[in-house]
């Protein structure tokens, strides 16, 4: 449902994009949605997209007390990557900024942060700085690492006295601020991964074996208000063999890419359909090497 201003706007956007969205998932209590939709109307100018579900709200209720505002409406619930792919289809804009209704917004640069994603090597997606309850910065930085077989990443905190951009390996909670275009060409999130984790450092590792690259910024920023710490759900879900087989089956030797089974987690579809055909002409580097390049501080 869009805004009731939006319906000229949506022709217009076909020949003239805007700058910037922002999508608000509804992932707490009624109290927080209604909060955070005062707070950015408030605050931001910028189109504002709630991702919802049916049960959820009254449609017409909320579209009388808050006519500025596009709802996008699931009848059951999704993943988020399913939630933020159907924001990035529908927003219209250059660059999409993801927020939860959990969450606080309190620092946003968008000099700095629209020169850095206008920069011909911008990176695909800017992370937030994320800040517990009790103002502690939350180690939300993730580095490539291999635990047996299975992809462990390790944690570190952001700096908070270096304004310098720092490499994260995927968005922790999904959250941040994306090139809409480039997301799209990298075929957004992948739905057929349940689990968060692995649908976000699905995401993140496609970034960096095809070229590109996710980064944490100072310049922006999000408070938790009721959490102390971000705990995530590393266990194997349906659609991890999905990650495992397009992250893990090419190796690059001698500058050519070469297939390599990562038994036991391979998906033979993805394989023989993704990998096979379209990843090994695309893929610049591979897990390893990027393992291996990775320039971070120590584990905190």
């Amino acid at each position: 449902m869009h805004q009731r201003q939006d319906v000229g706007n949506r022709i217009s956007s076909l020949y003239r994009q805007q700058q910037l969205a922002i999508g608000l998932l509804d992932l707490s209590t009624k109290e927080d949605l209604v909060d955070s939709v005062k707070w950015f109307m408030a605050n931001m100018s910028n189109p504002l997209y709630v991702i919802t579900l049916q049960s959820r709200i009254d449609e017409e209720d909320w579209l009388n007390e808050f006519p500025d505002v596009n709802f996008i409406i699931f009848k059951l619930p999704a993943t988020t990557g399913e939630y933020i792919n159907a924001f990035a289809d529908e927003c219209y804009a250059t660059y999409f900024l993801v927020m939860r209704t959990d969450a606080t917004l309190i620092a946003f640069d968008g000099s700095k942060l629209m020169a850095t994603m206008s920069d011909k090597n911008h990176p695909a997606l800017i992370t937030p700085v994320m800040i517990s309850s009790s103002l502690e910065v939350l180690p939300t930085l993730r580095a490539p690492y291999i635990n047996g077989r299975q992809v462990d990443p390790m944690s570190f905190a952001p700096s908070v006295d270096s304004d310098e951009e720092e490499a994260n390996l995927y968005p922790v909670m999904e959250l941040g601020l994306y090139d809409r275009a480039l997301f799209q060409r990298l075929r957004s999130y992948d739905t057929l991964i349940s689990g968060e984790f692995y649908q976000a450092m699905d995401f993140g590792v496609r970034c960096y074996l095809l070229g590109y690259r996710i980064t944490t910024e100072r310049s922006l920023a999000i408070q938790f208000p009721k959490r102390l710490s971000i705990i995530e759900d590393r266990s194997l879900c349906d659609g991890s063999d999905r990650f495992y087989t397009k992250a893990m089956s090419i190796r690059r030797i001698a500058g050519k890419n070469v297939i390599e089974k990562w038994k036991p987690y391979v998906d033979k579809d993805v394989l023989n359909e993704e990998v096979k055909k379209k990843q090994i002409l695309l893929q610049k580097t591979d897990f390893f090497t990027l393992m291996k390049n990775w320039k971070s501080k120590d584990a905190k």
